[in-house]
């Protein structure tokens, strides 16, 4: 195909990379023409000793990183042709995060692309969750994500482009379910950070937007008996991996957008305001009101998708100013 999507000459750093969603994203880019930095802990389970566990997964280290999945990804990608290196560090890691925009640096002389792909699913109930559950959940989607930007950051505002993809879930953007509170909330902080960081970059040519993706991977296997029951509907990895690959281009002038990609498929996720009610007496607001406008207050439609802060708040104040009979 001669309108092929390609990304030669551009270098792209993926996070969680051994494995799964983000082993497929590292396989498609560089089949594409990117040069790819695979970044993951992880061992194959070949591996036979391990120095300790963080972060809610197990770090490895000595003779063990001869079986790390990140080498395991890069060297396919080597073997067929691509470019790629292999990195090791922890995106929770203060230290280890910036090291791996760095081996992009090192090897390849730019970085063009991140995208945020590490993760750890954990799920337990309220009140059996722990500290240490809440900072893992924390360190790795939120704290990692922000330590690989900052990193990463500098160097987009510098050649005027960068992409990135934070990959979100439905969980704490779209939906909630029980058990899977902290990760919902971690992943709900890393899609407002998606939306603050694509204003930032507006005016750099920086694009960020999330991906909410839906896969058959070890890690939602292991705490969702759903994900382990047979289907008609192949929903693989590799099918989500067209929908990051595009959010990463350069002709993919969207930015602070969310999409969800499950079995070849994409579509926008989006929050919307609805007009609801607006007191006509705002002096006299008072919850009997409320009660009594209910039904008004919580209809979803008609409603607005705000671009940005200043239509959010346009939207507001031509509904107050409509009801309330401020002049115009």
């Amino acid at each position: 195909m001669t309108d092929q999507v390609r990304f030669d000459g551009r270098v792209a750093v993926v996070t969680g990379a051994g494995r799964g969603l983000g082993r497929e994203f590292a396989l498609l880019l560089a089949s594409r023409g990117a040069a790819v930095v695979v970044n993951d802990i992880g061992v194959s389970a070949d591996a036979q000793r391990y120095v300790g566990v963080s972060h809610g997964g197990t770090e490895f280290g000595g003779d063990a990183y001869a079986g790390g999945v990140a080498d395991q990804v890069a060297a396919e990608i080597n073997g067929l042709g691509g470019r790629a290196v292999a990195d090791r560090s922890s995106v929770s890691d203060p230290t280890g995060a910036p090291s791996i925009v760095e081996k992009a640096l090192e090897s390849f002389g730019r970085v063009d692309i991140v995208v945020n792909n590490a993760g750890v699913v954990i799920n337990r109930p309220l009140p059996e969750l722990t500290e240490a559950d809440l900072m893992s959940a924390l360190d790795v989607h939120v704290v990692g994500s922000v330590q690989v930007l900052q990193a990463a950051w500098p160097h987009f505002v510098r050649q005027n482009y960068g992409r990135v993809v934070n990959v979100c879930s439905v969980e704490g953007v779209l939906i909630g379910s029980a058990g899977f509170e902290v990760y919902a909330a971690a992943k709900g902080a890393l899609m407002g950070l998606t939306m603050a960081l694509a204003a930032e970059g507006a005016g750099a040519g920086i694009g960020v937007n999330g991906l909410l993706p839906g896969a058959m991977t070890r890690g939602n296997a292991s705490v969702q008996p759903a994900y382990r029951r047979s289907s008609t509907i192949d929903r693989g990895p590799q099918l989500v991996a067209p929908a990051a690959a595009w959010l990463c281009h350069e002709d993919c002038d969207v930015t602070g957008r969310f999409f969800a990609s499950t079995a070849a498929s994409m579509r926008a996720v989006f929050t919307s305001a609805a007009v609801g009610y607006q007191s006509p007496n705002p002096g006299a607001f008072s919850p009997e009101e409320v009660r009594d406008n209910w039904a008004q207050a919580c209809a979803q439609a008609p409603a607005l998708f705000p671009e940005d802060p200043t239509a959010f708040n346009a939207f507001r104040r031509e509904i107050y100013e409509e009801k309330v009979g401020v002049p115009r």
